[in-house]
């Protein structure tokens, strides 16, 4: 376990310091790319799940604000997609409102996320503990990657990139195969209420598409 926390501490590091010599680096795309890609799978299932769920341990009043918080956030990393892959493409002079855009994009998701559990009532313990732990590494992760933006712009002042920088060593994101594993391992614990497990059992998300992981025979996530 220390070996692995000083590897992950040296790997937050080693990206601060390429992102703050580079400000115009893109070796961050491919994996924000990735990530958002989980991401929005991920905020679904739990839109699916609250709905699975409701009538019994979820009030329809509660229904109608995770899928609205879904439906929004859904729609806000979709944004994000479209415009890291304009990035990719834009010149340099475009890439600084590109990246004010993506920034902006994942504030929105936090704040929908972050809106998310105080307005929730669920009384049932499990079910509680259940959709709290999955928004919680949504949000963990949403978080650890917007810390990252600010490294990346080049209009980004000294004191925001120290912050910027503190913070992704503080909490280096997960990488999108870590993520993954962590929502699917998090998603699927078992709780003892066997029909949240059963509901649960089937939401695991995916890097890959289907046919890509048929021909692998499984192996790929």
């Amino acid at each position: 376990m220390k070996k692995t926390g000083m590897t992950k501490a040296l790997v937050a590091v080693m990206l601060c310091a390429t992102l703050m010599c580079s400000a115009c680096s893109t070796a961050w795309i491919g994996e924000a790319e990735q990530i958002v890609a989980a991401l929005i799978p991920g905020i679904a299932n739990l839109v699916t799940l609250v709905a699975t769920l409701s009538g019994s341990n979820v009030s329809a009043a509660d229904l109608q604000t995770v899928q609205s918080a879904g439906a929004q956030a859904g729609s806000d990393l979709q944004l994000m997609q479209s415009l890291i892959t304009q990035y990719q493409k834009a010149d340099a002079a475009a890439q600084p409102g590109l990246l004010n855009q993506i920034q902006a994009a994942m504030s929105a998701v936090q704040a929908s996320l972050n809106g998310l559990l105080p307005a929730l009532h669920i009384t049932d313990p499990a079910t509680q503990a259940k959709i709290t732990a999955v928004i919680g590494i949504l949000l963990s992760e949403v978080e650890s990657v917007a810390a990252i933006v600010p490294l990346v712009s080049a209009d980004a002042s000294p004191g925001m990139m120290a912050v910027a920088a503190k913070q992704v060593k503080k909490q280096p994101p997960l990488t999108a195969s870590e993520f993954v594993t962590s929502y699917n391992a998090t998603m699927t614990a078992k709780t003892g209420d066997a029909g949240l497990d059963h509901a649960t059992a089937g939401m695991r998300i995916h890097l890959h598409g289907k046919v890509a992981r048929w021909a692998s025979a499984g192996l790929l996530k």
